[in-house]
């Protein structure tokens, strides 16, 4: 399943001065622009390469087109501003503000990005990405993982529709609710967190096979394993090249090491992505609930044997 919600319109569809602000930034004229797609934000992405053979990754957005977007790279910058050197990422050039425009320019990250689909070397580069991550006490300025979660009462009626579950959902929705009740309290911590945790948002370096997390807009203060919860709910949901047998095993083993409130967190995940999945469209985004959806059926094998772990 691939995490893509909107083609991202071309670097030549932003405003002059952004693409100068750009070339003041590095210190030289652009000389080759390499359009990057994929990922949730609905502005242009791409990597750009300069007069003196520098080369830098610049993503952008204006207001009108995707107000939230605008709001995670603000929030982004500031989580770069603070994020230790010892954090395996992408370095931050420059924050350029013109007008309705952001733009994030970072040093570029060689390699590909890990999927989808996993595999089962992917996960375990990743896998020791989070657990890096998770080992450094969040610095100050990042704020606390509540300011950067979504409401995941998901599973609490009435804020599921009845008609948007699936029939085994429908069933055990009261014990979901259950299963998932304080999660405000329980994902709180003092360690940093990346919340961002998806196949599309690592890249392997091709020299060192080590995982590179990008997109830090979600950046927080939390509880040590809930990067290692996402990477077990992203595996599940967005596909692993060795069948669902694989997927189900490995998210299990993502989850056994971590406090129960790790699968928790996971049958959250599914409350929260079937709810969303019934709102409107986000801008620019038409095909976000649909993933969302299809997110939520692809975890209900899981949920179900979590829901029986964290009942015992």
């Amino acid at each position: 399943m691939t995490a893509v919600f909107t083609t991202r319109p071309s670097w030549q569809t932003v405003p002059a001065g952004l693409a100068r602000a750009v070339e003041e930034c590095v210190g030289s004229p652009i000389v080759a622009v390499r359009d990057v797609h994929g990922g949730m934000t609905p502005g242009p992405a791409a990597v750009v390469t300069f007069g003196n053979d520098d080369a830098v990754f610049v993503k952008a957005i204006s207001r009108p087109v995707n107000a939230r977007s605008h709001e995670l790279y603000q929030q982004e910058a500031a989580v770069f501003s603070v994020l230790p050197a010892t954090v395996l990422a992408a370095r931050l050039r420059g924050v350029i503000n013109i007008g309705d425009w952001i733009a994030l320019v970072t040093d570029p990250v060689p390699g590909s990005v890990v999927g989808p689909p996993w595999t089962t070397t992917s996960v375990a580069a990743v896998a020791r990405a989070c657990a890096a991550v998770a080992r450094v006490p969040a610095p100050a300025g990042v704020p606390p993982v509540l300011d950067r979660l979504p409401d995941l009462d998901g599973w609490t009626v009435p804020a599921v529709e009845p008609d948007a579950l699936i029939s085994w959902e429908a069933r055990h929705v009261e014990r979901l609710a259950a299963a998932t009740a304080g999660w405000r309290e329980w994902t709180a911590g003092q360690w940093l967190t990346h919340q961002g945790i998806r196949a599309d948002n690592a890249i392997i370096d091709p020299t060192h096979g080590a995982a590179v997390l990008v997109d830090w807009g979600s950046g927080a203060a939390g509880a040590p394993w809930l990067d290692h919860a996402l990477l077990a709910a992203d595996v599940v949901a967005a596909g692993h090249a060795e069948g669902p047998d694989t997927v189900r095993r490995q998210a299990r083993g993502l989850l056994a090491g971590q406090l129960a409130e790790a699968a928790r967190f996971v049958v959250a995940q599914a409350g929260m992505w079937r709810r969303n999945s019934t709102l409107a469209a986000h801008p620019g985004m038409p095909t976000h609930r649909r993933w969302q959806r299809a997110r939520a059926d692809a975890l209900q094998p899981l949920i179900e044997d979590l829901l029986t772990m964290v009942e015992q």
